[in-house]
């Protein structure tokens, strides 16, 4: 009777050291599991966790201990599981909050913010605040600041700093021109001869000019078409009012032709090495131009090339639809457009006229009066 609480106790001792042996090989699996499954996951992603899932792991962690959670927890920290057991206990956990608090910026205040910081990067807080109080509208520097936080949007001395190249020929539409070369064959009594076309299409109108042609594009050439160019009242760049000129790196752009520009008001941007896509307009012209008049005329003698492109130039300037102004052509003129939309029923194909230019290759097609 005695030996019988010993035997009680060795069989219970040798059935809970089996199941604790078996509770620490499962503990280990499912570490070495949790561990493979963390690994899938990339370094970069935060895990998202429900309300329900946050209660869940809360009671578990209450019954391992803090001290111990700390040293085992892998998918959040124990001070986060920690948080969301207080909030658990306080009910407070997954509710939603309905009280009072200030109330949040109106959608389309806070489009005019960021359209404020956008148009003008070296706008601070307290100078969009000032703007927004003439257009009956106060907010808080802070609330402004939190604003460009939040779409990404840095303080006004950076802000004013990320200037691109886009934004500088959009501001700088009205007072930017573009000029390259491109080249022509010409054949004469001596043989074919290549001429170089330097020419300059204004960004804010897209209106063209040819400001010279010639078979040795050197200093002097470039020289005294820089004069030409910038003459008080008569020079072109000085009727569409340029203010920047944008070039390639071409070694015919010399440092006189600069300077003469230079004198004029007109400040030369040189675009970066290999770079043609910065020159967009002055690029896609030389296409048009090619496709649409160079190569399908010969050019006998250097007289036909100037007479093909001033023909063409007007033609372009004047008549042409062009994409990049609504499908219109530059020159509102009477004979480009229609007095006023018609209707099918009134169109009359016989009214339809044709005016052909640079031997007939570039059509003009226009009503009858």
């Amino acid at each position: 009777m005695t030996s019988l609480p010993f035997l009680v106790r060795l069989i219970a001792a040798t059935i809970l050291a089996q199941q604790n042996k078996a509770l620490i090989s499962e503990v280990a699996f499912l570490r070495t599991e949790i561990g493979f499954l963390r690994e899938q996951i990339p370094k970069e992603q935060t895990l998202r966790f429900t309300d329900a899932w946050r209660k869940k792991l809360a009671r578990a962690a209450a019954g391992v201990g803090w001290k111990r959670l700390a040293e085992i927890a892998s998918v959040a920290k124990a001070s986060t599981i920690r948080g969301w057991h207080r909030l658990m206990i306080a009910g407070k956990l997954g509710v939603k909050r309905t009280g009072p608090g200030r109330p949040p910026i109106e959608a389309e205040v806070e489009q005019t913010v960021i359209r404020l910081a956008q148009e003008n990067p070296t706008w601070g807080q307290m100078r969009i605040r000032g703007e927004m109080l003439k257009l009956g509208i106060a907010l808080a520097a802070r609330t402004i600041a939190a604003i460009l936080d939040r779409h990404g949007l840095k303080p006004a001395p950076e802000r004013g700093t990320d200037s691109t190249w886009k934004s500088f020929l959009a501001e700088h539409l009205d007072t930017v021109v573009a000029t390259d070369f491109f080249t022509v064959d010409v054949w004469s009594w001596l043989g074919k001869r290549s001429y170089d076309v330097l020419f300059a299409i204004h960004h804010g109108t897209r209106r063209i000019h040819i400001a010279g042609i010639t078979e040795h594009a050197n200093a002097d050439f470039m020289t005294q078409t820089a004069r030409n160019d910038t003459m008080i009242d008569v020079g072109w760049l000085t009727q569409v009012g340029a203010k920047y000129l944008i070039h390639d790196r071409d070694t015919k752009f010399c440092g006189r032709w600069k300077e003469v520009l230079a004198s004029g008001g007109v400040e030369t941007v040189a675009i970066p090495p290999r770079s043609p896509n910065l020159n967009a307009i002055a690029e896609r012209w030389v296409r048009t131009v090619k496709r649409e008049c160079i190569r399908r005329c010969w050019f006998i003698g250097r007289g036909s090339l100037e007479r093909a492109l001033a023909d063409y130039c007007r033609h372009y300037n004047e008549r042409r639809p062009h994409q990049g102004k609504q499908n219109r052509p530059l020159t509102d003129s009477a004979q480009a457009l229609p007095p006023a939309q018609i209707s099918i029923a009134d169109f009359r194909a016989s009214q339809i006229r044709c005016d052909a230019t640079c031997g007939g290759v570039v059509r003009h097609y226009y009503r009858a009066a």
